[in-house]
C-alpha cells in the first residue's frame, strides 16, 4: 500500500485546517487530462488557472456520502458511486522534514510555501499546431514510443484503459481520447481549443507540482491530477473503510507506480530545509554560475568552436557544404588568415621556399601576414627591408603574443578535400605552430589553426586524415545543419530575405522545432537524398541546403528591385520569379516556397487602418505560414506605422513574431532601434503579466534566442556610439 492518500474535511476547512490553505485558500484548478478523463470542469472560454474543480476528501457526512472541497473551496458531499470528481492526492512524509522530490530543492513563494517538484503525469493539452504536428507524426508511425505508460479505470462502467507514453523533442506526451461526463457538451482546454467527447487530444507529461506544508508534515498536488475514477463501488461509505476503497486502490495499484515511473533512482532527491547541503560535486563546486540547471543553455557549435579557440586550441570542422563551416569562423574572426588547399597548389605557399641565386629561405605569405600582425612599425620596416631578418623578429613577436589575448586565425580550408600529401604539408603547423623553412619559424604562441573539410560521404573527391594529423588536433566537430542556429546566428545578421526565413521558421515551429534530418528537409537533406528526385529532363534534383536558401535570398531581393524600378513591364512577373526559385530549390520545395511568398497579406497601411475600424476574418492569417508571411510583409512600415503593426503580430500572430520582425525593422538604424526599445517598454506595461512575463524572460525584452540576441546587438550598438564620441 502506498502512502498517498486524501485529505479530510478538518485539514481542508475550520481552525485545524493546514497553514497552505489559510494562505492559498481550499481551491484547485483542474488541469486538461482530469478534464478530458471526465472530471467536471467549466464549460466556458477560460484558461486552465481559471477553471476550478472539486476534489475528494476521504471524510464521511455520517449519511454515507463522501465530502469534497467544490469550486468555490467549501465542503460540501456527493454519492460513493460518483466518477466525475477529481483526486488531488496527499503525501505524508517524515518528521525530521525530509521532502521527496525529482531531484532538485524546491522554491519557497513569497506567502513562505514551499513548492516542490516531485513525479510526472500528463496534464496540459498541447497547442493546435503541436497537436497536427504529432498526430501526423503518429499517423506515419514515426514518433517515438517509449516504455511507460499511464492507467486510467473509467468508473462507470468500469474500464481500465491504459495510455501509452510517446516521446518528441525532448518532451514527453500520451493521446487521449476525451472522455466527458456529459457527451453532449464542448470544454475548452487550456489551449484555447474546444473538444467534444470521443475527440482525440495530445495531452504533454509534466513534472507535478506539490504545496509542502512543513508544520503538518504533508504535501499535497497543487492542481487537481486525475478524475474520472468512482471512488467506491458500495452504496454507504465510512471514512475508516477510505483504505479499501476503490479509488484508493487504484491509487496504489496504478497511479503511485505511473508517478513514479520517470524517476531515476540517481535523479530521486530528498530535501530538507534544516539539513545541511549535499555534497556538491567537482563543477558544482568550481562554478560560480547561480542559474538554475533546468534553466542553462547548451552552447551554440558556433559558441563552442569560439571558446575552443579563445583557449588557443586548434579545430577540425567536418561536414557537409553549405552549412557554414567556414562562414561562421569568418563572422568570429573577419581579419582571420584564409588558405584554401588545392591538390595542385605549390608547396611554397604551405612550407615556404628558398631563393636558388641566394640561398634565403623564404617563408611562405600566411606565415609573414601573422609575424606582422604583431609586430611593430620599426619591426615591419626591417622585415620589408629583408626578409631574412623575420626570423629574430619572430622570436620578439611570440615572446610578446603570449601576453594577447587577441587571436589570430589561420584556416586550412578544403582540408579533407586534398591528398594525403598535401595534408601532410600542414602537420607541423597544426602540432607546434611552426613552418618548416630554414631554421623553422615560430608563429606567435597567439595564433589558433582551423581546418574544415567534408566527410566522405558528403563528397566523392573527399580523402581520409592521415592518421598523425588528426590525432594532432585538440579537437575536431562532426556538424549537422541546425535550423535553429541558421537563423539565429547567420540568417538574421546578414538579412536573408524575410520570406525566406519566415518560411523556414514557419516550417520548423510545425515540426516542432526539430533539428532531426528526417524533420528539416525543407531546409536540408542528405545528397543521395536529393539525387533521388530527378526531374523532369532526368537529372539530379537540386539538393537543399543553407547555401541554396542564401542564394534564394539573394534572387529575391534582386527581384523586387528590379520589379519595383519598373523593369517587367508587361511580363508575367510569376513566370520570372518562378522559374528563378525552381532553379534554386528542388521543384516541390520550391513550389511550395513561391505560395508562402506570394500569400496575401495586409499592407502597413491597411494595419494602420483597421486599428481605427476593425479587421473582418478574411484580414486575419489563419495559419502559422500565414502569420510568419504578415510579420514579413509589415517589416517595410514607416516610424508612423510600425507601433500598430507591432500590435497586429502581437494580438493576430505571436508575441514571439516581434523579435524577428523588431531586428529586421531597426537594422542598424540607430533611432530606429531606440524607437523599438521604447515600444517594447510600452508592451512590458500594457500587456497582461502572463504575456509580459513571456516577453521578458531571461533579462531580454522578448522570450526567443532570437529576442535576445536583438538586445544584445542594440546594446552593442550604443556602445559603439559611445566609444566613437570618446575618441571623436
Amino acid at each position: 500500500m502506498s502512502n498517498f492518500t486524501f485529505l479530510t474535511k478538518e485539514q481542508c476547512s475550520g481552525v485545524n485546517a493546514l497553514d497552505i490553505f489559510k494562505k492559498r485558500g481550499t481551491e484547485a484548478a483542474i488541469t486538461d487530462f482530469s478534464v478530458l478523463l471526465g472530471g467536471d470542469g467549466i464549460n466556458i472560454n477560460n484558461p486552465l488557472e481559471d477553471r476550478k474543480g472539486c476534489y475528494w476528501t476521504k471524510s464521511d457526512d455520517e449519511d454515507g456520502n463522501v465530502l469534497l472541497v467544490d469550486r468555490s473551496g467549501y465542503i460540501d458531499w456527493d454519492l460513493v458511486a460518483e466518477h466525475s470528481k477529481g483526486a488531488r492526492l496527499a503525501l505524508p512524509f517524515s518528521k525530521e522534514g525530509l521532502i521527496p522530490t525529482n531531484g532538485e530543492r524546491g522554491r519557497r513563494k513569497g506567502d513562505g510555501i514551499l513548492e516542490v517538484e516531485y513525479g510526472y503525469y500528463p496534464q496540459k493539452a498541447v497547442s493546435k499546431d503541436m497537436q497536427e504536428r504529432l498526430e501526423r507524426l503518429n499517423r506515419r508511425g514515426s514518433i517515438l514510443k517509449t516504455k511507460n505508460s499511464y492507467t486510467i479505470d473509467f468508473a462507470i462502467p468500469s474500464e481500465l484503459k491504459t495510455y501509452q507514453e510517446y516521446e518528441f523533442n525532448g518532451k514527453r506526451y500520451v493521446r487521449v481520447e476525451a472522455k466527458f461526463s456529459y457527451n453532449d457538451v464542448e470544454n475548452t482546454l487550456s489551449n484555447g481549443e474546444k473538444y467534444k467527447d470521443g475527440d482525440i487530444v495530445w495531452v504533454e507529461v509534466q513534472p507535478v507540482k506539490w504545496l509542502v506544508d512543513e508544520k503538518a508534515h504533508i504535501m499535497i498536488t497543487e492542481k487537481i491530477i486525475f478524475a474520472g475514477v468512482r471512488f467506491h463501488a458500495q452504496s454507504y461509505y465510512n471514512a475508516s473503510d477510505f483504505d479499501k476503497t476503490d479509488i484508493k486502490t487504484f491509487i496504489d495499484k496504478y497511479f503511485s507506480k505511473d508517478l513514479e515511473q520517470l524517476i531515476s533512482k540517481e535523479e530521486l532527491g530528498k530535501i530538507s530545509e534544516e539539513a545541511p547541503n549535499p555534497r556538491k560535486s567537482r563543477l558544482q563546486k568550481l562554478n560560480p554560475d547561480k542559474t538554475k540547471p533546468e534553466n542553462r543553455a547548451k552552447m551554440t557549435d558556433t559558441e563552442i568552436i569560439q571558446n575552443w579557440i579563445e583557449a588557443g586550441e586548434s579545430v577540425l570542422l567536418r561536414g557537409p557544404s553549405g552549412i557554414g563551416k567556414t562562414e561562421r569562423i569568418k563572422t568570429l574572426y573577419p581579419d582571420l588568415i584564409y588558405l584554401k588547399l588545392t591538390n595542385n597548389m605549390f608547396p611554397e605557399k604551405i612550407v615556404g621556399s628558398v631563393n636558388l641565386q641566394t640561398g634565403q629561405s623564404i617563408p611562405p605569405d600566411f606565415a609573414k601576414t601573422a609575424i606582422m600582425e604583431g609586430a611593430t612599425e620599426e619591426e615591419k620596416k626591417l622585415i620589408e627591408e629583408n626578409i631574412q631578418n623575420i626570423y629574430d623578429i619572430a622570436d620578439e613577436v611570440y615572446e610578446r603574443s603570449k601576453d594577447s589575448s587577441k587571436k589570430v586565425v589561420i584556416m586550412l580550408d578544403e582540408l579533407l578535400n586534398v591528398k594525403p600529401a598535401v595534408q601532410g604539408l600542414v602537420y607541423t603547423l597544426v602540432l607546434n605552430r611552426i613552418v618548416e623553412i630554414g631554421k623553422g619559424l615560430k608563429l606567435p604562441e597567439n595564433v589558433v589553426v582551423v581546418a574544415t573539410g567534408n566527410q566522405k560521404k558528403y563528397s566523392s573527391i573527399a580523402e581520409d586524415l592521415v592518421a598523425p594529423l588528426e590525432k594532432r588536433f585538440d579537437h575536431i566537430l562532426d556538424m549537422e545543419p541546425k535550423v535553429g542556429e541558421w537563423i539565429t546566428e547567420y540568417a538574421i545578421p546578414q538579412k536573408i530575405h524575410p520570406a525566406v526565413i519566415g518560411y523556414i521558421l514557419s516550417k520548423y515551429n510545425n515540426s516542432g522545432k526539430s533539428e532531426d534530418i528526417e524533420d528539416i528537409g525543407y531546409f536540408y537533406e542528405e545528397p543521395e537524398v536529393g539525387e533521388e528526385h530527378l526531374d523532369v529532363n532526368g537529372c539530379n534534383g537540386r539538393t537543399n541546403d543553407p547555401r541554396s536558401w542564401t542564394s534564394v535570398s539573394n534572387t529575391l531581393y534582386n527581384f523586387e528591385r528590379n520589379l519595383e524600378a519598373g523593369k517587367y513591364v508587361g511580363k508575367d512577373v510569376e513566370d520570372i520569379i518562378k522559374r528563378s526559385i525552381e532553379s534554386k530549390l528542388r521543384m516541390e520545395w520550391a513550389s511550395e516556397f513561391f505560395d508562402f511568398y506570394n500569400l496575401p497579406t495586409l499592407t502597413p497601411e491597411e494595419v494602420v487602418k483597421g486599428m481605427g475600424e476593425g479587421y473582418t476574418q478574411a484580414d486575419l492569417p489563419k495559419n502559422i505560414s500565414e502569420r510568419f508571411s504578415y510579420m514579413t510583409a509589415l517589416i517595410t512600415a514607416n516610424e508612423g506605422q510600425v507601433e500598430a503593426c507591432r500590435e497586429f503580430i502581437r494580438k493576430y500572430c505571436d508575441p514571439e513574431y516581434l523579435s524577428i520582425y523588431d531586428i529586421y525593422w531597426a537594422g542598424n538604424d540607430e533611432r530606429k532601434m531606440e524607437k523599438i526599445s521604447e515600444l517594447q517598454d510600452m508592451s512590458i506595461s500594457l500587456h497582461t503579466s502572463e504575456e509580459a512575463e513571456r516577453y521578458a524572460e531571461d533579462g531580454a525584452k522578448v522570450y526567443t534566442d532570437i529576442g535576445k540576441m536583438y538586445s544584445e546587438h542594440l546594446k552593442d550598438s550604443k556602445e559603439n556610439k559611445q566609444e566613437e564620441n570618446e575618441r571623436s
